[in-house]
């Protein structure tokens, strides 16, 4: 993966991205949920990287995306920009996870240009923050939100996650931890809905104890021209765990809107 890992000066700082394949035409876009960075979106690079030029961003603040203060919503549309300057793409499917999917929603919203297409995967209009994490963040207590985030985001409690999770939080700066959260309280894009006039799939699990797949259903059926997935598993990131069925149904929505 770290061979992918792209690096560029930002307005804000350094821009971090994974990129694979370099075909012209639409590209696709990956964007990460809250607490997130890139690299989980691997199977997907290496997936979509043989057909589209395949790009997985690291948010302001994420990954090895450093910025000198914490980032507002606006510095994430920003870097979606910028990447799309950088990499001279001027047509682009955005795909957002969570807190991401918001972001798409968010670009939509502030007229990114070049927008092909969404896929919002586990994610709803509203994003609901858990009052248990909120009290976690306000204890600063990394261990209990490890347990929090790998019981609640992957189908299985697995001791390997919970460590990864425990190391990846340590290296995040807890500030912007509490920055993502906040961020997604403020999200509410019941009013937008309406108006979006591109292509959208909507991707969620039926069993996902996150963002209930009832919350992701309402958002497709929010929109006018929306295609809804819901996959019968568990967990918040179906394109990590069952990556062969999410690839399957991107494959198929795009095979529809991308003219070859």
């Amino acid at each position: 993966m770290r061979k992918n890992l792209l690096t560029k000066t930002a307005r804000w700082g350094t821009l971090s991205y994974r990129k694979n394949g370099d075909f012209p035409g639409t590209a696709l876009i990956f964007i990460h949920g809250a607490v997130g960075d890139s690299r989980l979106y691997r199977y997907q690079l290496r997936h979509f990287g043989a057909r589209y030029k395949t790009i997985t961003v690291d948010l302001p603040g994420h990954g090895h995306s450093n910025t000198g203060a914490l980032p507002a919503l606006d510095d994430f549309i920003r870097a979606i920009e910028d990447i799309m300057r950088e990499e001279a793409i001027s047509s682009c499917v955005l795909i957002g996870h969570s807190m991401g999917g918001g972001v798409c929603l968010e670009a939509f919203k502030q007229g990114l240009r070049g927008l092909a297409g969404m896929v919002l995967v586990s994610t709803s209009p509203v994003l609901p923050v858990s009052p248990i994490l909120v009290d976690i963040l306000e204890r600063d207590d990394m261990d209990a939100l490890a347990e929090l985030i790998v019981g609640g985001v992957f189908s299985k409690k697995v001791d390997l996650l919970i460590g990864f999770a425990k190391k990846g939080l340590a290296e995040m700066n807890r500030d912007m931890i509490k920055n993502d959260v906040e961020i997604c309280k403020l999200m509410d894009y019941s009013s937008t809905l309406a108006a979006v006039d591109v292509p959208v799939l909507v991707v969620a699990n039926r069993g996902d104890m996150i963002i209930s797949s009832d919350l992701a259903a309402s958002l497709g059926n929010g929109l006018r021209n929306a295609r809804i997935v819901l996959f019968d598993d568990d967990g918040h990131v179906p394109f990590f765990e069952n990556p062969h069925a999410f690839n399957g149904a991107v494959d198929a929505f795009l095979d529809e809107i991308i003219s070859k």
